[in-house]
């Protein structure tokens, strides 16, 4: 399976610190500048149960980020069942992106994790793809009016401890995604065909951290 080339961006998110890491200070907390917090309701028969309302999440300074000094971190969410917490660009990206991010599972006992989303029209309709150390695979979805209708599963077993990298091309309407540099899913699906936001997701009470986000268009075939 190749993968486009991607149109390199000066856009940077730099995002989280590990469970193990040294402990913020507050004042390292910040909210992500650009970014906007959402909150996915979905289907209430699978037990979506918001609990806290939107998740919180902050720009910290930790050691061992993969890139630089700053990180995200989804740091306190009390929501259960089938929530899903976004943290969404407040631009929009092309229709055809690449987007790449590190990620880490932290913590969560109903859930653990996160992802990436694209081609968002809102918080309750987007594209998703995203890996769970506890169910030990990877997974793309198309998550319409809240309700994920899933595309691809993959097992996948990895370290919840350690640094991940997960990207993520779409070019019409086809989605390849790669984990730690191999490729992994192959999918297509045209539900969203129109640009929208991108960010970064969790489910429930899984809290994880972020880092090197990297988002462009994919560039057009020659």
């Amino acid at each position: 399976m190749s993968h486009p080339r991607v149109l390199q961006l000066p856009i940077l998110l730099a995002l989280a610190v590990a469970a193990c890491a040294e402990p913020p200070t507050a004042a390292d907390d910040a909210r992500p500048s650009g970014f906007t917090a959402a909150t996915t309701i979905g289907d209430p028969r699978a037990g979506a149960t918001t609990v806290g309302g939107i998740a919180r999440w902050r720009v910290v300074e930790g050691a061992g980020a993969p890139a630089g000094k700053r990180v995200i971190q989804l740091f306190e969410t009390k929501n259960r069942g089938e929530v899903f917490n976004l943290l969404l660009r407040d631009l929009p990206a092309p229709a055809d992106v690449a987007i790449a991010v590190r990620l880490r599972a932290d913590a969560g006992f109903d859930d653990r994790g996160g992802g990436l989303v694209w081609r968002a029209k809102d918080e309750q309709s987007y594209y998703l793809c995203r890996w769970n150390p506890l169910e030990k695979n990877l997974r793309a979805y198309c998550v319409k009016e809240g309700r994920r209708i899933q595309l691809q599963s993959v097992s996948i077993e990895a370290d919840p401890a350690a640094w991940h990298d997960l990207s993520v091309t779409m070019k019409g309407r086809v989605i390849e995604v790669a984990f730690d540099g191999r490729p992994a899913i192959s999918c297509s699906d045209l539900t969203f065909a129109e640009a929208g936001r991108v960010g970064l997701w969790t489910k429930a009470d899984a809290r994880s951290s972020f880092d090197d986000l990297r988002v462009g268009p994919v560039e057009k075939a020659r």
